[in-house]
């Protein structure tokens, strides 16, 4: 009869070990024969499939599928506690305090805080210390602060102090062996000096020495016949280069692809399109209603009306702006008075409203261009000293303004009222269109002049009572203008 039992070796210190088997026989027991005996595989193990993609045997089967991300477990719930990294999801929740983890353990060591110091299991022995520990790992820390044990011992040549916490030997070579305000955890990176007072702003910086870190994903930088991608250490550096090589344009075709500084530039830019488009449709459903509208259209403001929900509210003021800047911006200069832009120049003390009236203004005062013009305009442009307190008689009688008058018709910089000689131009008087070629008009001639088209035209409404077309009026001018006379009556 033969007796043969096959036994298992078994784990040494609690630890699993590789099962090797071993074959005992009783001494009655005839030899075995081969076909009786185990014969270990000696084959190796084929590849697998992980997430599609053929790897050689691993007990890590189970591997992230997040980019950038090539972490692997055994497990499929391991793999799912890990995800959560990465998703934010954190299940376990302490109902004592509300606090959340990522994993059941985590809770359940968290759990033990609230729990009374009675029921810690592993206790101090030294006499007198009453303290009492959850692992044998935070007892031996303790043990070794009653010995005297300091197995934290400073690398550094020459030096020979020894700590028992680390964060203590941190601090000593921030102090002793680094310049002046180095923080505890220092960057080992080379030539970088940089120092952190956490270990999560050091791994945070570390992450800025990866050359590759950041990739340009516009079409024109992937990557064509073996070209390389284009990496950038820094998200500043990837959205520098993404601001010159591929900056933000409008695709309207009115724009010829005006290109902007900004992604918000641009958007706001867009919103100026469809406020455009939508003004369009409201104008054509509005002309064809075939109404009859006798009064006059309104003058088409700049930007359009659409978009202007930022109202004054400052008194009967009805102004709106598209913008709260430029709501801001009118209830400061307007009913504020605020003048922020004052002239350099020592001799001028005039202040502006907005920057470009400066501009104007040290263009047409402070230029060698400007100065020949300066004389011209002081009348309508007055300085702030020029008072009722400094003027002579000539300018109180009308003498100072004849005067100035007659030279700017000399200049050929102004015009003159041709008033009652309509010469040339065609109005409207008493409901009723009237030629001025080949008569004139009953009454004394008058010596208003003008520097622009638009108030001489305002001047014959209202003081004349003559309507003159616009057409008629550039006409009339752009003549003698171009021939370099002055315009007038008796020109």
């Amino acid at each position: 009869m033969s007796a043969t039992t096959v036994l298992d070796a078994p784990s040494v210190l609690g630890k699993r070990s590789r099962a090797k088997q071993y074959l005992l026989r009783l001494a009655s027991s005839p030899e075995p024969s081969d076909q009786e005996l185990p014969v270990a595989s000696t084959s190796k193990s084929l590849p697998i499939i992980i997430n599609g993609t053929l790897v050689p045997a691993t007990k890590k089967r189970y591997k992230c599928t997040y980019i950038g991300c090539d972490k692997a477990y055994p497990k499929p719930s391991r793999l799912e506690e890990h995800e959560r990294s990465h998703s934010g999801q954190r299940p376990f929740v302490c109902e004592t305090c509300a606090k959340s983890y990522l994993r059941e353990t985590h809770l359940i060591a968290h759990a033990r805080s609230h729990l009374p110091q009675s029921e810690r299991p592993f206790a101090c022995s030294e006499p007198n210390c009453e303290k009492r520990f959850w692992t044998a790992q935070h007892l031996r820390v303790h043990a070794d602060w009653h010995t005297g044990a300091k197995p934290f011992v400073c690398p550094e040549t020459d030096c020979y102090e020894a700590f028992a916490k680390h964060h203590q030997l941190r601090a000593h070579r921030c102090t002793v062996h680094a310049p002046p305000g180095t923080k505890p955890y220092q960057c080992e990176h080379d030539g970088c000096t940089q120092s952190f007072a956490t270990n999560q702003h050091l791994r945070t910086h570390s992450k800025v020495h990866n050359e590759k870190r950041y990739t340009c994903s516009h079409s024109t930088c992937l990557p064509t016949d073996g070209q390389m991608l284009t990496f950038f250490p820094t998200w500043t550096a990837l959205q520098h280069h993404n601001r010159t090589a591929h900056p933000p344009h409008c695709s309207h075709p009115s724009c010829n692809g005006r290109t902007f500084s900004s992604q918000k530039g641009l958007r706001a830019h867009q919103k100026l399109h469809e406020q455009q488009a939508a003004e369009a449709e409201i104008e054509c459903a509005v002309a064809s209603d075939g109404e009859d509208d006798e009064e006059r259209p309104r003058k088409r403001r700049r930007g359009g009306e659409l978009g202007r929900d930022w109202k004054c509210e400052v008194g009967d003021c009805t102004k709106d702006f598209k913008s709260k800047k430029a709501l801001t911006t009118h209830v400061n200069i307007t009913h504020l008075g605020h003048r922020d832009h004052a002239c350099p120049h020592e001799s001028c003390r005039r202040t502006f409203g907005y920057k470009h009236l400066l501009q104007r203004h040290l263009a047409k005062y402070h230029t060698a261009s400007g100065t020949a013009s300066e004389s011209s305009d002081e009348d309508r442009n007055p300085l702030p000293n020029q008072t009722a307190a400094n003027m002579d008689i000539d300018g109180i009688t009308g003498n100072t303004y004849a005067q100035n008058a007659h030279k700017k018709l000399q200049a050929a910089t102004a015009l003159q009222c041709p008033y009652p000689n309509l010469d040339g131009l065609a109005f409207v008087r008493n409901v009723e269109v009237v030629s001025g070629d080949g008569h004139a008009l009953a009454g004394p001639a008058c010596d208003y002049v003008f520097s622009r088209v638009y108030d001489l035209r305002r001047h014959l409404k209202t003081v004349h009572d003559i309507a003159a077309e616009k057409e008629s009026v550039d006409r009339w001018v752009r003549q003698p203008k171009q021939a370099g006379l002055s315009i007038g009556p008796h020109s």
